[in-house]
């Protein structure tokens, strides 16, 4: 630790300037840090690319055009270390209040500081900008442990994929059609009617009166979209991944969604063409999409350096336009981002509002929902229709940590609790779906259904529901809430 702490005195105090680790510093500090809090949507060669232009190219290009102008130029050569200095302040500026301080007041404040701070440093320029670089350094190590976790967990085998049967090896002996609607954040019919919902809801009695089969009481087995979906699509519990240190943007979920998948496979080894059908780029960010047939959303309809939602697609308009593309039977995945969870606010009054703007958003859905119905059912008569939300609205919650905090069984089973409604159409055996109460199963159970086939039922998964868990230093972990029976563990 001496010998490190000599050298890093001998850089700070040597007479040379360093504007090659200046440029280094600035452009390195914001990519990996946006690495470690965004890894699992940008984790491809393609991002990766992208960003070390954009933040180490740039910044190269800024600093060194800077340095070599006043270092070439007599009359002001002997300001190159105060211009150096002025570029780390401002980069310091920009990365804090883009980071931290996004907001008008705050970032004058912020601006205020680091221009007195500049004010004070003046006089040493060539000292002082080296112990800012120094500083950057030690903050980007902490980033850069991060990501190298993250990494590991990229590479490492995911062995929660592998299947306890050969179920990726089923044969179908009917194949009618499938379509799988996803309502965002839609929650059963029991929950919809107590608090904190109290709204009575028409849409499972329409549902019923249309020939569905209402799941009541059914849940999903996690918290939110990537790791219930990731779940879903391949018939299995990850538990998080096994991640060092697990987040609800789950290790390689979308992988797991989009990429490879169970189910998409098995629906293709019968033939099927399959569809996945989104309203944004959420699931697809990190740009690796290949197991589907059909994606909505391409590659290139969306940039880089997306936030999930640049683009925003009318998905039952997508829908017709596939629906009818060739002979073959079909898998379609429509997501619509209808009703949501809510929003996070810490008083009282504003959960109550949030509850409020979740109920018009239920009525938004709702019609939305039977017009996409109606028109399936007039055009494709004898396929199966399975209304399934990814988990639940989170009304009660007032905060994300609340998410991981919440104990009260109500607030437990709001984030659970979701629709699940099935038009089968006659291809239910009798019996087959008798133990089907979480998402995790229900692909086990429809291929059981459609080859015929009692086997598979063998090996349904644990209908336990998973959350992460603030411990006191506030780290999370995983921790299961609801077990197979439906008790609500505290």
């Amino acid at each position: 630790m001496k010998r490190f702490r000599d050298k890093i005195i001998s850089f700070i105090n040597s007479e040379k300037e360093a504007p090659f680790l200046l440029a280094f510093i600035c452009g390195f500090t914001p990519m990996i840090f946006h690495y470690a809090n965004n890894y699992w949507s940008v984790n491809s060669w393609l991002h990766l690319g992208y960003f070390t232009l954009s933040f180490l190219g740039t910044s190269f290009l800024i600093c060194l055009s800077i340095y070599y102008s006043f270092n070439n130029t007599i009359a002001i050569k002997k300001h190159v270390s105060h211009a150096l200095l002025v570029l780390v302040l401002l980069f310091a500026f920009l990365f804090l209040w883009y980071t931290f301080f996004m907001n008008f007041n705050r970032g004058m404040a912020l601006f205020c500081v680091v221009s007195v701070l500049g004010y004070f440093l003046w006089r040493n320029p060539r000292k002082n900008y080296k112990k800012i670089v120094v500083f950057f350094f030690a903050f980007s190590s902490l980033s850069f442990f991060r990501t190298v976790i993250h990494m590991y967990e990229d590479v490492k085998p995911d062995y929660w994929l592998r299947q306890s049967d050969d179920i990726e090896n089923v044969q179908f002996k009917s194949f009618p059609n499938v379509y799988m609607i996803q309502p965002d954040g839609y929650v059963a019919q029991s929950t919809m009617e107590k608090s904190p919902y109290n709204y009575q809801n028409d849409l499972f009695d329409w549902l019923r009166n249309n020939e569905f089969k209402v799941y009541d009481n059914f849940r999903s087995n996690y918290p939110a979209s990537l790791t219930s979906n990731a779940s879903l699509f391949n018939m299995k519990h990850h538990k998080f991944a096994d991640m060092i240190f697990p987040e609800i943007e789950m290790a390689n979920a979308r992988e797991s969604i989009t990429t490879s998948n169970a189910v998409a496979n098995i629906f293709k080894n019968n033939g099927y063409e399959t569809y996945f059908i989104a309203e944004d780029e959420y699931f697809q960010q990190n740009k690796k999409q290949e197991v589907f047939d059909y994606y909505n959303i391409a590659i290139d309809d969306f940039p880089l350096n997306s936030k999930g939602d640049d683009t925003v697609k009318d998905v039952l308009a997508d829908l017709k336009l596939v629906m009818h593309d060739s002979d073959n039977p079909k898998f379609f995945f429509v997501e619509k981002l209808l009703p949501h969870h809510v929003g996070f606010y810490k008083t009282d009054e504003s959960v109550v509002q949030e509850r409020d703007r979740y109920i018009e958003r239920i009525k938004e859905v709702n019609l939305w929902l039977k017009t996409t119905i109606k028109y399936i059912t007039e055009h494709d008569e004898n396929s199966i229709i399975i209304i399934l939300a990814d988990h639940g609205g989170w009304v009660g919650l007032k905060s994300f940590n609340h998410l991981f905090s919440a104990r009260e069984s109500e607030l437990i089973t709001s984030t659970f609790s979701n629709i699940s409604a099935i038009k089968w159409n006659g291809n239910l055996i009798k019996n087959y779906d008798t133990a089907l109460r979480t998402n995790v199963n229900i692909f086990r159970v429809l291929f059981s259904a459609l080859s015929e086939n009692p086997k598979y039922l063998e090996s349904l998964e644990d209908d336990s529901s998973y959350n992460l868990r603030l411990n006191s230093l506030g780290i999370k972990r995983v921790k299961k809430l609801i077990d197979g029976e439906g008790r609500i563990i505290q």
